[in-house]
């Protein structure tokens, strides 16, 4: 089973690499072109901005997932580290089930969201606002789905981690 979910894992992995690769290369691209034709010819682009920015949102949702999967999002653990190996795990694991469940109802509301903006369209591209927000689901429903997974494969000991202050601190 472990086996398995490591292959899909890894293919899921590699797509979303090659999307995120593409969006970054669509938004530096289409931001510096739109810099070069309003300075050399006085005629920017005006979609640039509009594409831009849900490029730019679509990597943070989509890296989000990567993140989460490794565990590595960012954390207070100023309060956790004061407590044994054991209670902190176990706080690990709350904050990972509630994680889980805030971005599912994420995920709801961003899917509703976009179904009742399927028929509109952003002002510039002129695409419909249901991708962006389809996309803001995808990477939500990818974070609580990793989450669940990271809930798991702690649960079982197949991931172990270690967060106490002093050995994650580089200046020590």
């Amino acid at each position: 089973m472990l086996e398995k979910y490591e292959k899909i894992s890894a293919i899921i992995d590699k797509i979303l690499t090659f999307v995120i690769i593409i969006l970054f290369l669509l938004m530096f691209g289409i931001t510096n072109l739109n810099v070069i034709t309003r300075y050399f010819f006085n005629k920017p682009i005006t979609f640039s901005v509009e594409m831009g920015r849900y490029c730019f949102v679509s990597i943070i949702f989509l890296g989000a997932i990567f993140t989460t999967k490794a565990d590595k999002h960012i954390q207070v653990d100023f309060f956790t580290g004061m407590f044994p190996e054991k209670v902190r795990c176990i706080i690990e694991q709350i904050g990972r089930f509630f994680m889980a469940a805030f971005f599912a109802i994420i995920t709801i509301y961003t899917c509703r969201m976009a179904w009742a903006n399927i028929d509109v369209k952003s002002s510039a591209m002129q695409i419909p606002m249901a991708i962006p927000y389809f996309i803001m689901a995808f990477g939500c429903a990818g974070i609580s789905f990793e989450s669940i997974i990271n809930i798991i494969l702690y649960h079982k000991g197949i991931k172990k981690k270690s967060r106490s202050v002093e050995e994650e601190d580089p200046l020590s």
